[in-house]
């Protein structure tokens, strides 16, 4: 038996397989009526639509075998996706590629196969739609033909399948700001909208309405942020999270989110302590931006007239990113459940600064989408750790 050498492109071959979101997916009937076709039209009793993985031969749809994968090594369709147009084995006993093969020797017991490649439209092949006899024979031009189109149109089925995942996901990102907008975007500016009509109807005399607007100052800083927050997580995740990556600087980011919060440091005179070092990682720059913004946002709620300090420390491809304060602190039954609690628990800042919880939540949301894990260390007085681990 001979292996199928391994494609050159085949680190970017294997990550448009994966951003196709295919593999291991249940049954679909429009896969299934597909390769019924296929046998159909090329009078074979076996039938695959099958997606070459790192090792394996996964089969998105099969008819007339059991299997659902394969070793890659004794895969017919690992040498077909090395070719431009059908590839034919006539008689796998005659052909020193194929003659030991141990599906060749036992069950399926193939002697005829004939399969095309599944191009994406980013050029790479990630499978063959293929059709398998168990006496030798061939395919006739215009059953060639067919397997071409078939073929096609199982790949307009992956593509169209991956649109309508995107506009599941932009949906669901469209529903989620709408619902953070009507409750915590709304609730701050009805209560400014408020003061000011009583305040015109003369309800509140000036003194009354100066007290005020110092707290819906504080509260409309809030709505700000979690609006900047909102604004950021909408650009991600019309984005890919994993492909649209570049290499980065770890200190030039920390930076760049120091300036943006600088303001709201001196306001509360806290000290930001960038002790990062030198580390470069390839990430998309959007998200490390985000968590490092919310992280430091939210050590500075906590934070007056002391130090928010963020380390890096980095071993192989794994970095881990925490950022230390020297605030108030928490409860250890908060701090135990801040990112395990279903409802999570939002507390004041030292200044009453209102919190959504919202920013956390999607640290955490960004955190594991890179598989990474985020924890926090705290105790009350003494101020608080929150760690992030991330791939890159």
């Amino acid at each position: 038996m001979i292996i199928a050498p391994i494609p050159v492109d085949e680190a970017e071959r294997l990550a448009d397989l994966r951003r196709h979101q295919i593999l291991d997916t249940p049954e679909e009937d429009e896969f299934n009526d597909l390769i019924l076709l296929a046998s159909r039209i090329c009078s074979a009793p076996i039938s695959l639509i099958s997606l070459i993985d790192s090792n394996r031969q996964w089969l998105k749809a099969r008819n007339g075998i059991d299997a659902i994968e394969t070793d890659r090594d004794a895969s017919f369709c690992s040498h077909t996706i090395l070719e431009n147009d059908v590839f034919i084995i006539p008689d796998a006993t005659r052909d020193e590629r194929f003659f030991d093969n141990p599906y060749v020797l036992g069950n399926p017991e193939i002697r005829f196969y004939a399969g095309v490649p599944l191009v994406s439209q980013a050029g790479y092949k990630l499978g063959s739609l293929c059709v398998i006899d168990r006496i030798p024979r061939n395919l006739a031009p215009d059953q060639q033909d067919a397997l071409r189109i078939l073929g096609k149109q199982v790949m307009r089925q992956f593509e169209l399948r991956l649109k309508n995942h995107e506009l599941e996901r932009i949906s669901q990102a469209q529903k989620r700001i709408i619902s953070v907008m009507a409750h915590d975007v709304r609730s701050p500016l009805a209560s400014l909208s408020s003061l000011f009509h009583l305040y015109q109807n003369n309800t509140i005399n000036r003194e009354q309405f100066t007290g005020f607007i110092t707290m819906a100052n504080g509260q409309l800083n809030s709505t700000l942020n979690l609006l900047e927050n909102l604004v950021e997580w909408g650009k991600i995740h019309l984005q890919e999270l994993v492909f649209n990556v570049e290499q980065i600087s770890l200190t030039d980011q920390v930076q760049i989110v120091f300036g943006e919060l600088a303001a709201l440091a001196a306001v509360k005179e806290n000290q930001l302590v960038n002790e990062t070092g030198d580390i470069r990682l390839t990430i998309n720059p959007h998200i490390i931006r985000f968590i490092l913004r919310n992280l430091i946002s939210n050590a500075l709620k906590f934070t007056d007239k002391g130090t928010i300090t963020v380390r890096a420390e980095r071993q192989d491809n794994v970095l881990q990113v925490s950022v230390q304060d020297t605030g108030i602190g928490m409860p250890h039954q908060i701090s135990e459940t801040l990112f395990t609690d279903a409802a999570r628990q939002t507390r004041k800042g030292t200044r009453n600064e209102a919190g959504s919880g919202l920013g956390l939540s999607l640290v955490q949301e960004f955190t594991e989408a890179l598989n990474g894990a985020i924890r926090v260390e705290s105790a009350e007085g003494k101020g608080t750790t929150i760690s992030v681990t991330l791939e890159c």
